[in-house]
């Protein structure tokens, strides 16, 4: 039997030409059934839908009774942004439309997101603790730079796009002396692999202006974060507020992409596996058991320190390199994070918490408003 809603929780998501018109929609599913069974009216709508809103409310998606309906629902107490942008115009467009919801009802963020991988990377540099684990990083700022940068880093460098996400448009760049030659392996915008050779370092770098364009990227030491069998891999971390408003560490996994591939990401063909025995398995168990547990520290450090400088958080997914020295690195951190890494590994306890902190959460937050 479901409980009386206490209130109403919309999931923003970005528009898809599926079957359904949003995207992450077992994502969704699951969030609605949890949603009720806590108590909570939660549904589904996207920034586009906002400006036909009427004295009904907004239209949106809920899922009742095994099945998707469209429905006019009350505007959010909640509102939890799974919504992604990838540039200004898009950010000041989604900025004005969820203006325009506050100001027809008073609404609260389950979190703010962060300001972009430049911006999360100067805050950690000030955190002695995680700076020595952070890999040197600049933004790319044309192909002198980047020439220069070559030539002091063994004629490597990793780029990617400041704002991007699921490993695509990042570029390893390798320049061969004493031909002078430039070699390129990146991903494209649909995440596929591409490989370009150039006779000239200058020709590479006039193409690696023309790749980035107007858009920001950052660049980075390539660093050597395979396995044995030469597979990139990363752990991805998910750490979320729960019930009580508290820091935990729901889950941790490792993604390994295949050998020809740039990137561990999922989305670009990857494998999932649990943590410790594949660090065990790669490192051994003395330096797996290690590097395990300086993730973990770095995981419990980073959320609260993140929130001092970006405001009130209620998840994050951490993306830790360790290389074969079993040093730990920290690559990204991404206030929209996916779990789909928790159901590939077969561990379902930790699949459960990662859908049932969110709404633990806003139940959290709505309980504790004046």
């Amino acid at each position: 039997m479901y409980k009386t809603p206490q209130g109403n929780v919309g999931i923003l998501v970005s528009e898809s030409s599926g079957p359904l018109p949003f995207a992450e929609v077992a994502f969704c599913r699951r969030l609605c059934i949890i949603g009720a069974r806590h108590g909570l009216h939660v549904y589904v709508f996207c920034l586009s839908w906002i400006a036909s809103g009427n004295a009904a409310g907004i239209p949106a998606y809920t899922f009742e009774r095994g099945t998707w309906i469209r429905k006019w629902c009350p505007r959010p107490d909640i509102i939890y942004d799974r919504c992604l942008v990838h540039d200004r115009k898009q950010q000041l467009r989604k900025h004005r439309l969820l203006e325009r919801l506050a100001n027809e009802h008073p609404f609260v963020y389950l979190a703010r997101g962060l300001a972009g991988k430049w911006a999360v990377y100067q805050a950690l540099l000030e955190c002695p603790e995680v700076a020595e684990h952070l890999p040197e990083t600049a933004l790319y700022q044309g192909r002198a730079q980047l020439d220069q940068w070559l030539q002091a880093h063994d004629g490597e460098a990793f780029l990617k796009p400041r704002n991007g996400t699921h490993g695509k448009r990042t570029l390893y760049v390798k320049w061969h002396l004493p031909r002078d030659e430039v070699r390129v392996v990146g991903r494209s915008g649909r995440n596929t692999i591409f490989r370009r050779r150039f006779s000239t370092k200058q020709a590479g770098l006039v193409w690696i202006d023309r790749f980035t364009g107007r858009q920001p990227f950052l660049v980075q030491p390539y660093l050597q974060l395979n396995s044995s069998d030469g597979e990139p891999f990363d752990v991805r971390v998910l750490m979320q507020k729960d019930a009580k408003g508290e820091w935990s560490l729901t889950g941790m996994a490792v993604r390994a992409g295949r050998k020809d591939s740039l990137t561990s990401n999922l989305h670009g063909g990857g494998t999932a596996h649990r943590a410790l025995p594949y660090l065990i398995r790669e490192l051994g168990k003395s330096e797996g058991k290690a590097a395990e547990a300086a993730i973990r520290k770095l995981s419990l450090l980073i959320p609260a320190y993140l929130e001092t400088r970006f405001g009130r958080l209620a998840e994050l997914g951490l993306d830790f390199g360790v290389d074969r020295q079993g040093r730990v690195w920290v690559l990204e951190v991404n206030s929209k994070p996916g779990r789909s890494s928790f159901f590939r590994i077969g561990d379902p306890e930790t699949a459960r918490r990662s859908l049932e902190n969110p709404i633990g959460y806003a139940r959290y937050l709505l309980l504790s408003k004046p």
